[in-house]
């Protein structure tokens, strides 16, 4: 089935890692985090290393080792999660990226950049920790 809108692979990694591991509130390890988030351990690692890299994430080696914020979930701004995924993001006027269209107007009425604005709107207004407030407390994400 087609999806309307979505998000790389690799984001959707990054943010549930972050939420993971904002909400253990100690280190977790990637292999954990890819087990939870049902995702590759080797694309689980590559994205962690790509946070920790930008600046979201320290890292602890040895058996109780992992990954931790940097800096408190309320201070990290959703946006600066994608962009250390993907780089700086912009919204195009155009689905196809064309400079102009062909038709003069746009087929869809410019609803893919309403929809785009929207989305990077609420990725510059929101934190982590507005995600995460939001997680089902009840929920057991972790092993015991």
């Amino acid at each position: 089935m087609t999806k309307i809108l979505a998000i790389s692979e690799a984001n959707a990694i990054a943010f549930h890692a972050m939420a993971l591991i904002a909400k253990s509130q100690i280190s977790i390890n990637a292999n954990d985090i890819a087990e939870i988030t049902n995702s590759s351990k080797h694309h689980t690692s590559k994205v962690l290393q790509r946070l920790v890299k930008e600046g979201l994430l320290g890292s602890t080696r040895g058996p109780s080792g992992g990954f931790y914020l940097k800096k408190p979930a309320k201070e990290i701004v959703l946006m600066e999660i994608l962009e250390a995924i993907e780089g700086e993001v912009s919204v195009n006027e155009c689905p196809i990226d064309n400079p102009v269209c062909p038709f003069g107007n746009c087929l869809m009425g410019g609803v893919c950049y309403e929809i785009g604005e929207t989305m990077l709107n609420y990725l510059r207004e929101n934190t982590l920790q507005n995600i995460i407030d939001e997680i089902n407390p009840d929920l057991k994400l972790f092993k015991k």
